[in-house]
């Protein structure tokens, strides 16, 4: 085949011309990506290092919450306060001492919702002496309520184990229902001999 050198002309012509396409579709995305990551949502408003909240309801201390680190950032659903290292929230009953205590490897906190996120290694403790063990557990403030959808453990203080797929209660840990239950549980045998 003989090829002319207008034939050439025109090969290496659209070549040149889907190429700029390419580069121009593709930049189109990259325009974006830049947006994303110079918006003032992905700018954190506050950050801090080993940092201490403390919740009060009329000079009386209700929570603790204490940090490895801390970040806070805007979304347009309001603020969220991000704890990626992990940490402990602290609840006090009215006569200042512990009614419960929560630490997890990660946890979120959504402001205007008065809902934390915690993950990874999740452990409660109540002041009657269970302990919940899970990965994920979220704790409603305006509920008063914790729960997880994930595999969760009950231990109570005498050492009874019992298992569950998820789980809800009060955040005080005295009534707690669990779904797909299995366990041991001791019964202590009241009939005389």
């Amino acid at each position: 085949m003989n090829s002319t050198p207008k034939n050439k002309y025109n090969i290496i012509k659209s070549i040149v011309i889907l190429s700029g396409i390419t580069m121009l579709l593709s930049c189109e995305n990259s325009m974006k990506e830049v947006q994303s990551l110079t918006s003032n949502q992905n700018i954190p408003l506050q950050t801090g290092k080993e940092v201490e909240y403390i919740f009060t309801d009329s000079t009386r201390i209700q929570y603790r919450a204490y940090a490895v680190e801390f970040i806070e950032t805007e979304t347009e659903d309001g603020k969220i306060n991000e704890f990626p290292k992990g940490g402990k929230i602290i609840s006090y009953d009215t006569d200042e001492t512990i009614a419960w205590q929560i630490e997890a490897n990660y946890a979120k906190n959504y402001g205007s919702e008065e809902l934390w996120e915690l993950r990874n290694n999740v452990v409660a403790h109540s002041d009657d002496g269970k302990t919940i063990n899970t990965e994920l557990l979220y704790w409603d403030q305006k509920k008063k309520l914790i729960y997880s959808n994930q595999y969760t453990t009950v231990t109570t203080e005498d050492g009874q184990v019992i298992e569950g797929t998820s789980f809800t209660s009060d955040e005080e840990m005295n009534e707690i229902r669990m779904k797909d239950l299995k366990g041991e549980v001791y019964l202590e045998d009241k009939t005389e001999q």
